[in-house]
């Protein structure tokens, strides 16, 4: 009798746990949050600032490492790049035809600044996914926002690409609160992302930090962005040398999903000091 019951238990177990692992990669296929799936409902972004450190007698971009940096952006095939620190619109030229002219691409007024922010959008055809650009002004600085179509089910899509002050955080604070209100007064139905070098640092794990003046701008800064979109990039780790998480993806709040967020620590050019942030939105 118990030799009957102890065979029947594992007949039973033996067909769950067989059920449970085909049944896995089902559920996965389901979910759509795979790029290659050719479901079209996962948007890639790239942010990267590719200057050089203080240190370094140019800090901006460097024309020689712009054919690596166009390899970079190729071989991981973003919908959308946020790049910072380019001296302006001779190389993003250069930076275009390196890219063979598969993406379109403006970059933001400098301003009182010796350096620009810009947007990268991947072509396709058809009129309805050509982006529209503008200057987006925050503070004493510009950003570069892209307004485009990138899926016909999905709303337009709002690309902010941000360059924040190294060195103040009372005019972060002022930069992103513009940013901030800017992508608020867009068209309800857009679906707007920032992106860039924000130049600060909030860590839980680093409390002390907390009772600086600094600090307190830099958290109110970021709890603001929270208030109206979410953190994409949080768990991709640091994103410059020196265990530096400054470079973010803000995205959307609400049912979009991050099947990817990674940093790309082997991809730094030259003296560069950060690496690209590389995000997967699934919609």
């Amino acid at each position: 009798m118990w030799l009957k019951i102890v065979i029947g238990v594992l007949f039973v177990s033996m067909f769950l746990g067989a059920f449970y692992f085909e049944s896995t990669p089902e559920r996965k296929a389901e979910t759509g949050l795979e790029r290659s799936s050719g479901a079209g409902t996962v948007f890639r972004l790239m942010s990267w600032n590719i200057g050089y450190g203080d240190l370094e007698s140019e800090s901006r971009a460097h024309v020689e490492d712009l054919p690596a940096v166009a390899q970079v952006i190729l071989s991981h095939d973003p919908d959308a790049v946020a790049i910072q620190e380019l001296t302006g619109e001779s190389q993003l030229k250069l930076l275009l035809a390196q890219l063979k002219n598969r993406y379109h691409g403006f970059v933001s007024s400098t301003g009182s600044a010796d350096r620009v922010a810009a947007v990268l959008v991947k072509q396709r055809g058809g009129k309805e996914f050509l982006p529209r650009f503008a200057i987006v002004p925050a503070g004493d600085k510009f950003a570069a926002a892209a307004t485009f179509r990138w899926n016909t089910k999905v709303p337009e899509l709002v690309l902010i690409s941000a360059h924040a002050d190294a060195f103040s955080a009372s005019r972060r604070r002022v930069f992103l609160a513009d940013l901030v209100d800017w992508a608020r007064n867009a068209k309800k139905r857009e679906i707007t992302f920032i992106a860039g070098d924000l130049n600060f640092e909030v860590s839980t794990h680093k409390r002390s930090n907390l009772f600086t003046n600094d600090a307190k701008h830099d958290s109110e800064s970021y709890a603001y962005l929270l208030k109206h979109f979410t953190d994409v990039g949080r768990d991709a780790g640091e994103t410059a040398v020196n265990d530096r998480r400054i470079d973010y993806v803000f995205g959307p709040l609400g049912s979009a999903s991050v099947p990817r967020a990674e940093v790309l620590r082997g991809a730094a050019i030259g003296h560069m000091d950060h690496w690209p942030l590389l995000v997967e939105i699934a919609f």
